[in-house]
């Protein structure tokens, strides 16, 4: 009885040399595509306000006068900005702060998304970085604006549990004070 041929090397070998081929050209396209997307991630922080420090919530405390006193100071967690809360108790007024920095294109599509979809209102009067718009439902009592500035948003609110309802304007106009205050202690030096 014939013996079966037997497999060469040569098998083998085709096989190794394909798979070593395979981990070359992949390696190469990985290798290739970090370099060229290097810093430019949708998370990347590049822009007017990514190069410094950003000014922290004492720091614009220490710029801007009567505010309630600061009951709260976090870090954004996964881009670069903070969220800090102003309190006080006795007259019922807080204010809020945020502040995030990422790149311009989630900026600019965030503040896109909040215009079109969450009821924020564009107002052309509010001359504060490239927009600015104000939440939905705005009363004496509450009222929030966001400011979008190249590769960072900012946002502030007032609540006012003491406040008339129908003063829309007089939280509105605090509001912009505020928000004034905080664009200017963040603006690079």
């Amino acid at each position: 009885m014939p013996r079966p041929p037997k497999r060469g090397l040569a098998v083998g070998w085709i096989i190794a040399i394909v798979a070593l081929g395979m981990v070359v050209v992949v390696g190469a396209a990985v290798g290739v595509f970090a370099l060229l997307n290097r810093g430019s991630g949708y998370d990347a922080v590049e822009g007017k306000y990514g190069a410094g420090p950003l000014a922290s919530c004492d720091d614009f405390a220490a710029r801007v006068g009567n505010l309630p006193p600061k009951r709260s100071d976090m870090p954004l967690q996964g881009s670069k900005g903070w969220l800090c809360t102003f309190t006080d108790e006795a007259s019922t007024v807080t204010v809020h702060l945020d502040v995030e920095v990422t790149n311009a294109a989630r900026q600019r599509s965030g503040f896109d998304t909040m215009t079109a979809s969450a009821g924020y209102v564009v107002d052309p009067a509010v001359h504060l970085g490239e927009r600015a718009a104000w939440g939905s439902i705005a009363t004496g009592r509450s009222c929030d604006l966001i400011v979008l500035d190249s590769n960072a948003t900012f946002k502030v609110g007032l609540d006012d549990g003491n406040a008339a309802r129908d003063a829309t304007q007089a939280c509105k106009d605090r509001v912009k004070v505020i928000a004034e205050a905080l664009y200017d202690v963040m603006q690079p030096r």
